[in-house]
């Protein structure tokens, strides 16, 4: 076993009931860079809770890029996940404490000897709600015995993790601002870099993985110049990434000062921040009512440019990349209020000439063709148009998630937003009959290829050939296709798709693929 990690060892003896009995061992320590954490023991490995990677982002602070955690000497408690951050409460959240000195991160290791691969997960939740402790420990149970180190992070949301104004441009002259959550998830990448070897990882072996929020994040990632070097793959789940990627620093300071005159807060200055700096979190959250809006600003360093342009022109990490969607991404807009009404206002999109696309003989009940618009306008066309572009520069595959489980069948439209990630994850669904259990242990084969070799080709469960997944080239312009039955479909959805890439394309001026 490495020098940095060690079982805290043997049992010790005490006095129970006038018998002298065996304690349980304390757990795994490892001196990270910041100082010793001890995690609870699993196998021959370890997992470990809530290790800081960054200090308070609350107070002075707020709306400030992250700072390295301050150094502990005795080890540190790491047997329980840390606060989330700041976010309205949730079913999911609700007896999770909450805080804004909340970025922390989990890592589950089978072994503290060797090199092992790396799997990195960011949290999707629409970039409001959410934390690292979602899938993680399914994620660990699934990975860690195939030989894969899993980590997960916590990063800032809502209009704590996305904020623009020009006040902090006068307060911080020539310093990126807005993209607080990605600064966040860079300083998580960095900390991996830097700690993962001591729990048995190799920083040079690392996937990042997400989904939703989360996936859109795997893009921003790739995109953005400061996280260069701290992965080796990448794998963007119903994360979007054409039409609804970013948006302009000058529109996201319109929306900066709407928000701080909400809280009750005018002008736009430092002392505009100072003021918005001393609310409370609650009162942060309450200034931004109605569905979210928040994501990635294009501020010149962390974003330099749009991120589906970053991949039309190579501006990208040059790393194997995976991105797909499921058949009804429409099923998490009614959660977030997105209706016919938003979509025109928020994307300008016009249902009348859409409908001639989809349903030019007029038989689609209007509640159908929305719910196909809202699945394939984000999502779908989405997938396919970021593997299409990035498979210009390095290895790229697509797939789309339509497997709905027997006793769904008849009632539910297809595949709901992230459905794949319970497969790909966890094994809750393969508890659901056999045929769940195979296509779980399908999807779980795919990935452990892709994390250990950058390709998800090849054996699965009982030494039989995976379906074959072509790259995103040559004839084989269409994604896998996962369903009761699993194959490349060429020329997918082509002309619904089409449409909204050729939007894209119009307004950017980029060739497509």
């Amino acid at each position: 076993m490495k020098a940095a990690a060690f079982l805290a060892g043997a049992a010790c003896l005490s006095l129970v009931g006038g018998s002298l009995v065996a304690a349980a061992p304390a757990g795994p320590v490892v001196a990270t860079a910041s100082g010793p954490v001890r995690g609870v023991a699993q196998g021959e490995g370890g997992v470990f809770k809530g290790i800081p990677f960054a200090r308070t982002t609350g107070g002075d602070h707020r709306w400030m890029p992250p700072r390295p955690a301050a150094p502990w000497t005795t080890p540190r408690d790491a047997s329980r996940f840390g606060p989330i951050c700041p976010q309205p409460e949730t079913p999911h959240e609700r007896s999770a404490p909450q805080s804004e000195d909340c970025l922390s991160i989990n890592v589950a290791t089978p072994s503290f000897d060797g090199r092992m691969p790396v799997l990195v997960l960011i949290h999707g939740g629409a970039f409001f709600v959410g934390s690292g402790a979602e899938l993680f420990d399914d994620a660990a149970r699934v990975y860690n015995r195939r030989g894969i180190l899993v980590v997960s992070l916590n990063y800032r949301l809502g209009r704590l993790g996305f904020f623009s104004h020009p006040g902090l441009r006068a307060e911080q002259p020539g310093a990126p601002t807005g993209n607080y959550w990605l600064m966040d998830q860079v300083a998580g990448l960095n900390w991996v870099r830097d700690n993962i070897g001591r729990f048995g990882g190799d920083p040079d072996k690392v996937t990042i993985m997400g989904c939703s929020a989360g996936g859109s994040s795997i893009n921003a990632l790739v995109a953005s110049p400061q996280s260069r070097g701290l992965f080796a793959r990448a794998s963007a789940h119903s994360g979007g990434g054409i039409n609804n990627a970013t948006r302009p620093q000058a529109q996201a300071e319109r929306e900066g000062v709407a928000f701080a005159g909400r809280a009750g807060v005018t002008g736009e200055g430092k002392e505009a921040i100072a003021a918005l700096r001393r609310l409370d979190p609650a009162a942060v959250m309450a200034a931004d009512p109605g569905p979210p809006n928040f994501g990635a600003v294009v501020d010149g360093e962390m974003i330099p440019e749009e991120t589906a342009i970053a991949f039309a022109r190579g501006h990208i990490a040059r790393v194997p990349y995976i991105a797909g969607s499921t058949s009804n991404e429409a099923s998490i807009f009614g959660l977030m209020g997105f209706d016919e009404r938003v979509l025109k206002d928020r994307f300008g999109i016009d249902m009348a000439a859409v409908r001639k696309v989809y349903d030019p003989q007029g038989r689609l009940p209007p509640a159908e063709l929305l719910r196909q618009v809202q699945t394939d306008f984000i999502f779908t066309a989405a997938a396919t148009a970021t593997a299409a572009l990035a498979a210009r520069w390095q290895p790229s595959w697509s797939y789309h998630f339509a497997y709905v489980p027997p006793a769904e069948r008849g009632k539910a439209a297809g595949a709901p937003h992230c459905a794949d990630f319970g497969y790909t994850l966890g094994a809750a669904k393969a508890s659901q009959g056999a045929e769940n259990a195979r296509l779980a242990a399908m999807m779980q084969d795919y990935w452990a290829h892709f994390i250990k070799d950058g390709d998800p080709n090849g054996l699965g469960s009982g030494n039989r050939a995976l379906p074959r997944w072509t790259e995103y080239e040559g004839p084989h312009r269409g994604p896998l296709l996962i369903d009761r039955r699993t194959a490349v479909a060429p020329d997918f959805r082509a002309g619904q798709i089409a449409y909204w890439w050729q939007l894209w394309a119009d307004r950017t001026g980029q060739t497509l693929p």
